[in-house]
């Protein structure tokens, strides 16, 4: 019997782990996306949580293996 999945990521979530992939910072990930800094912080907390990582080069490489995130994008 399968497990329930965890609670899915929200596009904004997403956006920003795609981001976090490509090598952006908090502040160049705010500017980009025309939030705060504390917002992207917040957003990636929250990710981290739902994905069952402590960080950021975690959460990627488990939304990426969960096909959450497009390696070639």
């Amino acid at each position: 019997m399968r497990t329930p999945a965890g609670e899915q990521l929200t596009p904004r979530e997403i956006q920003v782990l795609a981001l976090v992939a490509r090598g952006l910072s908090n502040a160049e990930i705010g500017r980009e996306l025309y939030i705060g800094e504390a917002t992207v912080k917040t957003h990636l907390l929250r990710a981290f949580a739902k994905l069952g990582v402590n960080d950021r080069t975690a959460a990627v490489t488990a939304a990426l293996a969960r096909g959450i995130l497009d390696p070639f994008r």
